[in-house]
């Protein structure tokens, strides 16, 4: 090593900002006032403990690094830093004494002054690069951009044992585990200084902290062109598609079918797995890419063939009832449709048999804005809201044609078009503004029974039918589950019954015919696989199944592919297999086995280990925390115990397919509800069904709303206690 130079004159920086985005607490948070006070009381006392440090190293690539961007013997800089130890042990601490909340903090208070120690850190590097006369070109940190042994190569180079008092684990894991470690690489042109973290390249994809810059991707088809801006890690098919040149992608962009083909002309991107699995090594030395798999850093230039496709499908096969009725002479038809955040399921009822005769399901295109409403709420409130309606308008448009052809009838055949959805879906469906859905006290333009003409709200003169909106009850308890409410007979029932739909927002209600009380729990999305490091959709190669025997997972995958990642219900078979084999604790900490790397599950085709994190099981204790708190505020408020609920309904894909016996391990559901849980799938798509089959249907709507309240889990007096009372594994 040329020289170290030692830094330990820092601020310690803790922005409270920094502290809520890294634990995602908002102000609608039910425990946002209890961190900010929480964080008062902790801060000096987190000052205290805090010890930060620095070594910056100029020197040379070691042989152990080198690759196709490292050459061996070039100049490059080594950075380590460090908060100490004593923080993370009074994290733990907190921890082990059942004090989730104050461990959290603490942890995230000790990364908030590790990022501003970053700043500060680059200060002093700027300095030394203009005194040395060089630039920094590429910042690379393990294990994204290079292999996790650089940061044994930097502890050696910088001697960080006495330099900085640190150890480091046979597995390159450092202890302290709040260690920092970057390694910049150097350039002879002194005005390029590229050592700030590029989120677009990192893949802590869910981190709070993300900020990504807007990236080109100019897009050259035989003599037309096409420039397209990327968002936040936002595959080139993603941004194409989103712009509305749709080609074909059969596999869904899992880079399965090859059949995305660009080529690089200008700028760069990695090549992937799958890139090698579809082309040679002269074809990729050419350019030749996936779009689906290319996630360009910076602005580029490629050549593709887009086709004229309106993207793909997924066809629905008849059930028994449609062919029962298939040869009924109908009077007319209508059509019910669920709006759903991912997909769109359509019915074509008979007005005569009453009953279905055609069915069809597709991808929701909006996707391409976020995966859940608030990045679609976000989205339309950055100015795309005439984008997501037409992206709505467009998949609907093609649900109604493609249910009108298979069955052989004319458009004006088509009488009422019933449609569920939450409000957001709703919203911009209509092209009503989001701006109240985001922000506290979160009041929604209309959330009514809507009748509107078919033109008025598709814009096509396609049919002459009317569309029917199913109202809501809140922004966040929205025709959806009025939908769910109406399909279950609520109305009607003289029982007690409890609808639960564990989607993001963990809505929910309990209720009979003379009382329903209604409400959303921010369960996040680690229950669709979301925040999980290894999570995903149910896609074909998801680990849907889990079974630990002596120690390791036996898997089962959707479509019996080979494991590509974790979707919803296999994370929930997991955590509770874990959880019955004792390798979680009841404070949700892995075995000192696992602690570090995470529990092993799979291998992908490609040779990466599928592991479930220690961050994983806290998302999952925030989740399920989240809703058996929302259950339990629920049922007092509703003045019932467990045992006087008479039947629990559990709603959407996710409820549909859960194992209710490991759900019921997890403390998701109480054992109490054991015998009662019935799985009844898209309940949205069923009221919308029955609110088309029922002649009294918008009476009954009118007595079901009018019988029905809310409660606000933001305020109410028990739900932080039970909040926290829940984060432990029984």
């Amino acid at each position: 090593m040329e020289s170290i130079i030692k830094i330990t004159e820092f601020q310690k920086t803790i922005e409270k900002e920094t502290v809520l985005k890294l634990m995602d607490c908002k102000e609608d948070s039910p425990i946002y006032e209890e961190v900010q006070r929480e964080f008062s009381d902790l801060l000096q006392e987190v000052e205290r403990r805090l010890d930060p440090k620095a070594v910056i190293g100029f020197g040379k690539v070691a042989g152990e690094l080198e690759s196709e961007k490292l050459k061996a013997g070039e100049d490059i800089i080594y950075i380590l830093s460090t908060v100490g130890g004593e923080v993370s042990r009074y994290s733990s601490e907190s921890f082990e004494e059942g004090d989730f909340l104050k461990g959290m903090l603490i942890d995230a208070m000790a990364d908030a002054c590790l990022f501003a120690m970053d700043h500060e850190i680059q200060a002093v590097l700027k300095e030394e690069c203009a005194r040395r006369k060089i630039g920094i070109v590429s910042r690379l940190e393990a294990p994204n951009d290079i292999p996790m042994i650089a940061q044994k190569t930097a502890f050696d180079a910088l001697k960080a044992d006495k330099t900085l008092g640190i150890a480091i684990s046979p597995s390159y894991m450092y202890d302290p585990v709040k260690t920092s470690c970057q390694v910049m690489q150097v350039t002879a042109d002194e005005s390029v200084f590229r050592a700030q973290h590029n989120c677009r390249k990192c893949g802590a994809k869910n981190c709070n902290m993300r900020k990504i810059q807007p990236v080109t991707i100019t897009v050259i088809n035989k003599d037309k062109k096409l420039v397209v801006v990327s968002e936040e890690y936002e595959s080139i098919l993603s941004a194409i598609n989103r712009q509305g040149a749709y080609f074909s992608a059969v596999c869904g962009g899992k880079g399965n079918c090859g059949k995305c083909k660009i080529r690089l002309k200008e700028g760069e991107l990695d090549v992937t797995p799958s890139d090698r699995k579809h082309f040679t090594e002269e074809e990729l030395a050419q350019g030749y890419r996936l779009a689906c798999r290319a996630y360009p850093a910076d602005d580029c230039v490629i050549t593709m063939d887009v086709q004229d496709e309106a993207g793909f499908s997924i066809q629905v096969g008849h059930g028994d009832s449609q062919q029962e009725h298939a040869g009924t002479e109908e009077a007319g038809y209508d059509i019910a449709v669920d709006i759903g955040t991912t997909t769109l399921a359509f019915q074509l009822v008979g007005k005569t048999s009453r009953s279905p005769v055609g069915s069809f399901a597709t991808l929701n295109r909006q996707r391409a804005f976020g995966a859940d409403v608030i990045s679609r709420i976000q989205a339309s409130c950055d100015g795309k809201k005439e984008a997501l309606r037409k992206s709505i308008q467009e998949d609907l448009m093609t649900g109604i044609r493609t249910l009108v052809e298979e069955a052989g009838i004319r458009p004006d055949q088509i009488d009422r078009i019933a449609i569920g959805g939450n409000t957001t879906m709703g919203h911009l469906l209509l092209g009503y503004s989001c701006e109240g859905l985001g922000v506290f006290p979160f009041t929604p333009v209309d959330i009514s029974l809507i009748e509107k003409p078919f033109r008025e709200v598709l814009e096509d003169d396609y049919c002459d039918a009317e569309v029917i909106l199913l109202p809501g009850i809140s922004t966040y308890v929205g025709g959806d589950i009025v939908s769910g409410l109406y399909d279950c007979e609520f109305d009607t029932n003289e029982k007690t019954a409890l609808l639960v739909d564990l989607g993001t927002n963990g809505e929910m209600a309990i209720g009979n015919r003379d009382r329903i009380v209604s409400t959303s729990t921010a369960a996040g999305p680690a229950f669709e696989g979301g925040n999980i490091s290894w999570g995903m959709g149910s896609v074909q190669g998801a680990i849907c199944k889990v079974e630990i025997e002596d120690g390791r997972a036996n898997i089962a995958t959707i479509g019996d592919k080979p494991p590509i990642g974790l979707c919803g219900t296999g994370v929930i078979e997991t955590i509770s297999g874990l959880i019955e084999h004792e390798l979680v604790d009841e404070t949700g900490r892995l075995e000192e086995e696992y602690f570090e790397n995470g529990y092993r599950l799979a291998q992908t085709p490609d040779g990466r280990d599928i592991t479930f994190t220690q961050q994983d099981v806290r998302e999952i204790q925030l989740a399920k925390s989240a809703v058996r708190a929302g259950i339990e505020v629920l049922l007092r408020r509703f003045g019932v115990t467990y045992d006087q609920v008479d039947a629990v309904y559990l709603a959407g894909g996710f409820g549909y397919h859960i194992n209710q016996e490991k759900a019921m391990v997890l403390g998701l559901l109480p054992r109490e509800f054991d015998g009662k849980i019935k799985a009844v799938g898209n309940s949205s798509l069923g009221g919308a069904l029955r609110y088309l089959i029922n002649d009294d249907s918008k009476e009954r709507l009118e007595l079901l709303l009018e019988h029905s309240s809310e409660i606000d889990l933001s305020t109410d007096a028990d739900f932080n206690e039970l909040y926290m009372e829940h984060m432990f594994f029984e």
